[in-house]
């Protein structure tokens, strides 16, 4: 579906400029005609797209009720829970990986294989302990800080912190701060490549079995981990225990991914060029790649042989293809 707001622009009052299909002339301009393509598409090719379906592997646990409590508890500088959920998430997005958004409720955790958690602060001790088994049982977490640290009530727990996953995630800790000009070193910098700057919250963790990734890079706090990742029954469980830049985050996730198993084809691919993919009503594969840039693209396309539905040109496997600035190919396999 693609719907239009609105059909053609209104002429006064406080949505004048919000501009419609068609301008105030109510004359074709090169919005409505490309709307006419869109349309054509649609017919020519919806037996083809329709009733699409996904079974991701990774999943985000997103929580109403970390976010509220966060709006109470608010970090020193400003940023808000979506902040951290769109800090992890992100960098999946751009690593083309598909997720499933669930909740602390959902109770089918090993219906995935990947599990992000981004500052879940308020939380039920099922929760948790549900957590905590599906990384004993295999599965992969990753968290970020100020996960586990009160209850569903937004009391906080008199235990070790992170509060109860700190037993999957092999570290404790009862000091925070807030940075000040504090850049992480350890394993996951690549000197000299990227900023590692710490943007937000900083947990002085101390690790009990886990291995520390990231350490703070400062003359009073660089005796404590920053990230660290653990080994847990068949599972491990990474921790973010601050906010760090883009290319950090990246990182991390990428490491997680080939830990589950989930590196593939399509993470070899990176933003501009995102994958999109599923099966049609006739359980035959379908797979979109987008050019979100203003440059051209190229790619190998490295599954089965297929068609190319707007051209209706056939596409072998391991055929380099381009991608116009902006660009869109649909491959049914």
């Amino acid at each position: 579906m693609v719907a239009y707001w609105h059909w053609h622009s209104i002429h006064n009052s406080a949505e004048t400029y919000w501009k419609g299909l068609l301008s105030h002339d109510f004359k074709p301009n090169p919005v409505y005609n490309e709307a006419k393509t869109i349309g054509a598409d649609f017919a020519r090719l919806s037996n083809e797209l329709i009733n699409l379906r996904k079974s991701n592997q990774v999943a985000v646990m997103v929580s109403n009720e970390a976010l509220t409590a966060m709006e109470w508890f608010k970090l020193p500088d400003g940023k808000t829970y979506n902040d951290v959920v769109r800090a992890l998430y992100d960098e999946l997005y751009k690593l083309n990986v598909e997720v499933d958004f669930i909740q602390p409720t959902h109770t089918n955790l090993n219906d995935y294989k990947l599990i992000v958690v981004p500052a879940l602060y308020a939380a039920a001790d099922e929760c948790l302990l549900r957590l905590n088994e599906f990384v004993r049982s295999g599965g992969h977490v990753v968290y970020s800080f100020k996960s586990g640290f009160a209850d569903e009530a937004v009391k906080v727990r008199a235990a070790q912190q992170p509060g109860i996953i700190h037993e999957a995630c092999g570290i404790t800790y009862s000091m925070f701060v807030s940075p000040n000009h504090v850049s992480l070193k350890g394993e996951l910098v690549l000197e000299g490549t990227e900023s590692s700057r710490v943007e937000a919250w900083m947990e002085l963790i101390t690790p009990t079995t886990a291995e520390v990734l990231a350490y703070y890079d400062h003359s009073h706090w660089g005796e404590y981990a920053a990230i660290t990742r653990n080994k847990f029954g068949r599972g491990t469980a990474t921790y973010i225990g601050c906010l760090p830049g883009a290319d950090i985050v990246r990182r991390v996730m990428s490491g997680a991914l080939q830990d589950a198993g989930l590196w593939g084809v399509n993470q070899e691919l990176s933003f501009p060029i995102i994958v999109k993919s599923g099966l049609n009503a006739n359980g035959e594969q379908i797979r979109y790649y987008f050019n979100y840039s203003n440059d051209p693209a190229a790619f190998n396309y490295s599954h089965q042989a297929g068609t190319e539905l707007l051209t209706g040109s056939s596409i072998a496997s391991g055929q380099q293809l381009e991608l116009a600035p902006w660009g869109l190919l649909i491959i049914k396999e």
